[in-house]
């Protein structure tokens, strides 16, 4: 299957947001395979194994997350932030 490759930079709020998000995420599944024992749904292991593949994911963005200084050094060659992902595609309409 193709992957996805991100690499993004968040504030300390955005990330627990995300976190948050996945586990709340991964709880959902294993609600859902919670229920399929008492017979509702799919069958619990795949659900179970849904659970796991988002604790994978979650553990995987804690993994390769680092801190970054708020503000880069002025002889940084880094680009500055865009204030969306719209100000990053040369094809979109500008905005007004």
């Amino acid at each position: 299957m193709p992957r996805k490759r991100l690499d993004v930079s968040l504030s300390h709020d955005e990330f627990e947001d995300l976190n948050n998000a996945l586990e709340d995420h991964r709880d959902g599944f294993k609600r859902m395979a919670q229920e399929a024992i008492n017979g509702f749904g799919l069958e619990p292991a795949y659900w179970t194994g849904r659970a796991e593949e988002v604790e994978g994911l979650r553990e995987s963005v804690h993994e390769h997350s680092a801190d970054e200084p708020d503000v880069p050094p002025a002889d940084s060659d880094l680009p500055r932030e865009a204030e969306s992902a719209r100000d990053l595609d040369p094809e979109s309409e500008p905005r007004n």
